[in-house]
C-alpha cells in the first residue's frame, strides 16, 4: 500500500484525471458487462468514489466560504512568496492566490482578453522564447476567465511593483474587471517598501518583488494584506491606459517616468553595447565577456523587467549585425561570450 501512495504522489493533475477516468470506465464496464461478483465490486467502488467526490466538493465549499480575499499576482514565484508570507502571519486560509504565468513587458498584447489575441501572443512567444512551455493549468485563457468570474463578495487585492511587466498586468486586470461594481485594492510593494521602517536609508526602491528580502516582504504582507483601495478615477485611468497600450503594435514595454511606455525592440541595444564595454575587466584572454554577466549588468543598471530571453535575443541580433562577436555554445546564456565587433551600430537621433 505504501508503494501505491508513493506512486500516487508522483502523479500531476493531468495524470490523476486520466487515472480516475480509466477507473470509472472500468467500473462502468463491470456494471454493464461483468459477472455478478464484478457487478457487486463495481457498485461498492462507485459508492466509495461518489462519497469521496462529495467530500472533496464539501471541503472546497468550506475553503471558499473562509476565503475573503482573492490575490492577483503576475508570476508563479510571487504567488509562492505570498503564500509563504500569508502562512507566517496566519492569514493563508483567508486568501485565494491567482497567478498569471506571463511576462507582460514583452510580446503582443492586442485583444489579449480574446482567443485570437491569446493565440497571437502564444505564437510570438513560441518563436521568440526557446524556454516557453505549455502548462494547461496556467494558460492565459484560464486565468482570464478566473479573474472575470471572481464573485462580488470577495475582496480583490492586486500585488505589483514598479516595472513594465507588473504595471501592464495591472492595467490588463483593470480592463478585465471594468464591469465590477465592488472596489479593487492594490498593494504596490515598490511604493510601500520605504514606509515600513528606517532600514532603507539609501532610498532603495525594489523594482520587482523578489528584490525584497523575506523579512521585509513579510512585514508588508502583514501590514497591507487587506490591500489599499484604488481611487475610482485611477481605476478608470488604468482601464484607459490598457486600451492605449493594447492598440499599439509594440512587443517591448518599459517603465519610464512612472508609466508604461511602448518601445522599439532595439530600445535596449545601446545598453547592451555599453555593458559589454563597461565589463572590460571581466574579459578573457581573447577579449570575450560571459553573456550572463552582460545580461545581469543590464538588469542592474536599467531596472527593467523584460526577462533573459528578450535580452539574449537582442544580443544575437547585434551579433548578426556584426556589432558583437561571440564564441561558445549559441543560446546557452552562461556558455557563450561576446565582445565588440567591427561594425558600429547606427544610433537613431
Amino acid at each position: 500500500m505504501e508503494t501505491l501512495y508513493d506512486r500516487l504522489h508522483q502523479l500531476d493533475g493531468n495524470d490523476l484525471r486520466f487515472f480516475f477516468y480509466n477507473l470509472l470506465k472500468t467500473v462502468d464496464h463491470y456494471q454493464t458487462n461483468g459477472s455478478m461478483e464484478e457487478r457487486k465490486l463495481a457498485e461498492g467502488l462507485l459508492t466509495i468514489v461518489q462519497n469521496h467526490i462529495e467530500a472533496v466538493h464539501n471541503h472546497k465549499r468550506q475553503i471558499d466560504e473562509l476565503q475573503q480575499y482573492v490575490y492577483l499576482v503576475f508570476s508563479l514565484s510571487d504567488a509562492g512568496s505570498l503564500k509563504v508570507a500569508l502562512s507566517k502571519i496566519g492569514k493563508r486560509e483567508l486568501c485565494q492566490v491567482l497567478a498569471f504565468n506571463e511576462l507582460f513587458s514583452v510580446g503582443p498584447i492586442t485583444n489579449l482578453d480574446t482567443e485570437t489575441g491569446q493565440q497571437n501572443r502564444l505564437v510570438w512567444l513560441t518563436e521568440n522564447d526557446e524556454n516557453v512551455s505549455y502548462n494547461p493549468e496556467h494558460q492565459l485563457d484560464r486565468i482570464v476567465e478566473a479573474v472575470k468570474n471572481i464573485p462580488e463578495n470577495k475582496t480583490i487585492v492586486i500585488w505589483c511593483a514598479d516595472n513594465a511587466h507588473d504595471q501592464t498586468g495591472l492595467r490588463f486586470v483593470m480592463h478585465l474587471l471594468r464591469d465590477r461594481k465592488q472596489p479593487v485594492n492594490v498593494v504596490n510593494v515598490t511604493e510601500l517598501f520605504n514606509t515600513i521602517g528606517n532600514h532603507n536609508k539609501e532610498e532603495f526602491k525594489p523594482y520587482w518583488s523578489s528584490l525584497i528580502d523575506r523579512e521585509h516582504f513579510q512585514i508588508i504582507v502583514k501590514k497591507y494584506y487587506e490591500g489599499v483601495p484604488l481611487d475610482p478615477s485611477q481605476r478608470r485611468r488604468y482601464e484607459s491606459e490598457w486600451l492605449m497600450l493594447s492598440s499599439e503594435n509594440h512587443v517591448l514595454r518599459l517603465w519610464k517616468e512612472r508609466s508604461v511606455k511602448g518601445a522599439e525592440e532595439s530600445a535596449l541595444d545601446e545598453m547592451i553595447i555599453s555593458s559589454v564595454i563597461e565589463l572590460e575587466q571581466e574579459q578573457d584572454e581573447n577579449g570575450f565577456i560571459n553573456a550572463g554577466s552582460v545580461v545581469a549588468r543590464i538588469f542592474d543598471t536599467s531596472h527593467q523587467f523584460v526577462g533573459c530571453p528578450f535580452i539574449t535575443n537582442r544580443i544575437w541580433s547585434l551579433v548578426n549585425q556584426g556589432v558583437l562577436e561571440f564564441c561558445g555554445l549559441p543560446r546557452a546564456l552562461h556558455q557563450f561570450s561576446v565582445k565588440l565587433g567591427t561594425r558600429k551600430k547606427t544610433i537613431a537621433p
